[in-house]
């Protein structure tokens, strides 16, 4: 029957886990955790007017007379009038309005600091524990470290020499979490603002002028309207009419009868009286 010899590469294995199992009970664990609480957001709004700009530096005035400089990242983009503009594009006069939206996060970090030994002195709140590599390290126990013994919860007080000790300390760091929205809008100075285009010619005569406004005097009127008061208006000539070349004839026939008439009325007057 043939013995079973151990070969290097078996050793050299065996070796490794014993040495991993070594260091890890030597190796403090240690976990995170991290817990964040209700977020609160809150709203403010800031005026100024740009004063100077150079490269991504914004100088500018505030509402409160307060005079603050600004880097400007190359993403910001501020409305100005309706449009996008960056930062370089920013004239000096310009009005803005920054609507800053922040939100605030309590964020709770706690660790977790996981030790085993074995209790070799204990006096007070100092414990001197033989580490699994036979080193002897003292502590000073801290209101936030717990001990396990046998699998039960002791305190500092219930350590005695010789026994097995799980140690746990919990370390929580409040922090705070913020987060900034900052949106820009603004407004042009008046001289960058382009003319507006002139009124139509046609529309300006046909639309009436507002009630109250001064009107331009027209070209003055004709002579007849500018007569002076008192004096008669000059007559208007009018348009003569020719009669036609026949109607001297017919008048004169007409005188001819007349006397014809005449004539014999008083030839039958004057025979009458000799009668």
């Amino acid at each position: 029957m043939k013995s079973w010899v151990p070969t290097g590469r078996f050793l050299a294995l065996t070796v490794l886990l014993s040495l991993a199992t070594l260091v890890s009970a030597q190796t403090p664990q240690t976990m995170t955790e991290v817990t964040k609480g209700s977020a609160t957001v809150t709203t403010s709004v800031l005026n100024g007017e740009v004063e100077y700009v150079e490269g991504n530096s914004l100088v500018v005035t505030m509402s409160t007379g307060e005079v603050r400089t600004f880097n400007v990242p190359e993403s910001r983009k501020f409305l100005i009038d309706g449009k996008e503009l960056s930062v370089h594009e920013l004239k000096p006069g310009t009005k803005l309005t920054a609507t800053v939206t922040t939100t605030t996060t309590p964020v709770t970090t706690r660790t977790r600091t996981l030790k085993s030994g074995t209790v070799w002195h204990v006096m007070g709140n100092n414990v001197i524990v033989t580490l699994p590599n036979g080193e002897n390290k003292q502590f000073i126990v801290k209101d936030d470290t717990r001990f396990t013994v046998a699998g039960k919860p002791a305190t500092v007080a219930d350590l005695r020499k010789g026994m097995v000790v799980h140690a746990e300390r919990v370390v929580e760091e409040p922090t705070t979490e913020l987060t900034m929205d900052t949106s820009v809008m603004g407004q042009a100075p008046a001289s960058a603002v382009p003319p507006a285009p002139a009124p139509n010619q046609e529309t300006a005569k046909t639309e009436p002028a507002p009630a109250g406004a001064q009107t331009t005097p027209s070209e003055p009127p004709p002579a007849a309207a500018q007569t002076p008061p008192g004096e008669p208006a000059p007559a208007v000539a009018a348009e003569t009419y020719t009669p036609p070349k026949t109607s001297g004839g017919l008048h004169r026939k007409a005188l001819w009868g007349l006397v014809a008439v005449a004539a014999a009325i008083a030839i039958w007057l004057v025979a009458r009286r000799k009668s």
